[in-house]
């Protein structure tokens, strides 16, 4: 999915091209994705209306048109974004991929698009926004001011799980995914597999030290790339996707292991175990 630094970028993007303008065109792909929660065909809802915010909610793209109506995507582990030139009602050339296409009045067209269709897009009242699952139960924005020590502390204290599974129990942390979870644990020196009733207040903090600081390095970066909305950017992490290459500090092979149903990179010497694991992770693969 699109990760928070990703997120970042699309956000300022869309924010430039759309807000202030209004819809005079909808066209909708394959209907599985869509959640509507009023009453209305998808054109009806959506044509005439401003666009007056777009957003980042964690993980969550929401987009406020005036009426008090809301458009929310999670665009989950497939979802892009684009910004096309309007195309009205020709749907001609459209990709198989696209869920969603509103055109606006200065010409310019959002698409949504998901290949997978693993996404969801929910289309609600304002009021209703509560509703949509997980979007209302999300946790700290790791991102803002919100996200102190202390709050982090609490987060922390009582958990029995691994500590790349609470980075990303988007319930506490709102939102960490696989990519940067790997970052952020590498930065930290903490193995993937340490239950956080292992860490020390050392460990803690950090971890802590480390969440932000890692995401608004990416966001940078990609600021500065600037890339398509559609392409990650991803040739600068330190150990994500780098399994079986050296560690970009001590050049020991960055290594993969399961952590519940997600892929983990780590570097065996810059984040040791700290229990005894079926594999000795600094044997030579």
């Amino acid at each position: 999915m699109p990760e928070v630094p990703d997120l970042i970028y699309i956000e300022a993007e869309l924010a430039r091209a759309f807000p202030g303008h209004r819809v005079v065109a909808v066209r909708a792909g394959d209907p599985v994705p869509f959640r509507i929660m009023i009453d209305g065909k998808l054109s009806e809802i959506l044509c005439g209306k401003r666009l007056l915010t777009v957003e980042r909610r964690g993980h969550f793209l929401r987009f406020g048109f005036d009426h008090d109506l809301v458009l929310v995507i999670n665009a989950m582990l497939a979802g892009r974004y684009a910004i096309t030139s309007a195309d009205g009602e020709n749907n001609a050339s459209d990709p198989q991929s696209l869920i969603l296409a509103m055109s606006f009045d200065n010409g310019k067209e959002l698409r949504y698009l998901d290949a997978k269709r693993m996404g969801k897009v929910y289309v609600a009242m304002t009021e209703q926004e509560h509703l949509i699952p997980y979007y209302g139960s999300l946790g700290v924005d790791v991102m803002s001011s919100a996200f102190t020590k202390e709050v982090f502390d609490s987060l922390l204290r009582g958990r029995r799980d691994q500590v790349r599974n609470f980075l990303m129990d988007k319930t506490a942390l709102a939102s960490i995914g696989n990519a940067y979870a790997d970052e952020i644990l590498f930065a930290a020196g903490l193995h993937p597999k340490t239950f956080c009733y292992q860490l020390s207040k050392q460990d803690g903090l950090q971890l802590f030290e480390n969440i932000t600081p890692v995401l608004r390095h990416a966001a940078d970066h990609v600021a500065r790339v600037g890339p398509d909305l559609q392409d990650k950017v991803r040739d600068f992490l330190s150990v994500r996707g780098r399994a079986g290459k050296p560690c970009t500090k001590c050049k020991t092979t960055v290594r993969s292991v399961r952590v519940n149903s997600a892929d983990a990179n780590f570097c065996p010497t810059c984040q040791p175990a700290r229990r005894a694991l079926f594999i000795d992770w600094n044997r030579k693969p």
